[in-house]
């Protein structure tokens, strides 16, 4: 059945639009088209004029509110991958959390800047016994800025991990060339007890692949040759990367993703994860940045 979007209202030519019970912003500036969801502060779609989506969201994503929406920018906090405890959603609750606006708004640049946040509350003080605040800004222009900036509102040190789980469109995924993770430490998660191993050359995903790289700070670009670009992913206080990609079998397992749709996109993660973990003194901010930009072939 078809989804109808019904508009609320817009600002300063940014607008705010529903679908079923996710809240939109729809973003149409001189460089590029964008929306973000204010469910989980998820970026869902960034299309630079005269080019494609840079971005996959799956045509099963759930628009309810029960869940996540499969694809785009999650953000997995205060924790990547499993919890510690039992019972609790993998890579953390923010990704569930509804975010506020707190700023949105065209620049003098031409550009368009929006100012998400959540912060911790009694459910997620059952879950995480620390009191937070975490804020998304998002600029869109020729290129995609997401700064992700963690405040630590406690008495205490904490220690997080987290990553921006991007689901990036591709023309082809089977024998893609990840560049960039060369020299890393690389640990193969679909391994049981896999050891740990220098990244010696250029990644080739070859599907199913579910891999961490530690020890990451440079550039990485994904060479998506058949829609003749390369996506270039420029980070900041990023110790890590993420390749995955459930392939044809492991795709099956997922009610939100159909089971040829492994053949659409790549996840490459920038983040701090397992052991570049962050820890955060009381009172104290941190900040991960990532810029995204297409280059031609």
């Amino acid at each position: 059945m078809a989804t109808t979007y019904q508009e609320q209202f817009s600002v300063d030519g940014i607008q705010f639009t529903t679908r079923e019970a996710v809240e939109l912003i729809e973003i149409d500036n001189q460089f590029a088209k964008a929306t973000i969801t204010t469910m989980g502060g998820s970026v869902l779609s960034f299309i630079p004029k005269g080019q494609k989506d840079l971005l996959w969201v799956s045509d099963s994503a759930i628009y309810d509110g029960s869940k996540p929406i499969r694809g785009g920018v999650p953000i997995c906090w205060p924790w990547f991958g499993g919890a510690k405890q039992p019972g609790l959603p993998a890579h953390g609750f923010v990704r569930s959390m509804v975010w506020t606006v707190e700023k949105a708004a065209h620049l003098d640049t031409g550009e368009t800047r929006v100012l998400l946040a959540c912060e911790s509350n009694e459910k997620t003080l059952e879950q995480w016994p620390h009191v937070f605040k975490l804020k998304l800004c998002v600029e869109v222009g020729a290129s995609l800025t997401l700064t992700l900036i963690s405040a630590n509102l406690s008495d205490e040190s904490v220690d997080i991990t987290e990553a921006l789980h991007t689901y990036f469109s591709v023309a082809n995924p089977i024998g893609m060339q990840i560049k960039g993770l060369e020299q890393s430490t690389h640990l193969d998660k679909l391994v049981d007890n896999a050891p740990a191993e220098i990244q010696t050359d250029v990644v080739v995903l070859n599907p199913p692949k579910d891999s961490v790289y530690l020890n990451q700070t440079g550039t990485v670009s994904i060479v998506d040759a058949d829609n003749e670009r390369q996506i270039v992913i420029h980070k900041r206080n990023s110790q890590s990367s993420v390749v995955w990609n459930p392939g044809p079998e492991i795709v099956k397992g997922f009610a939100d993703i159909d089971d040829q749709a492994w053949l659409d996109f790549a996840c490459v993660e920038s983040g701090n994860v397992l052991e570049d973990f962050i820890t955060l003194p009381a009172k104290a901010e941190h900040m991960l940045s990532v810029q995204y930009l297409v280059k031609p072939l």
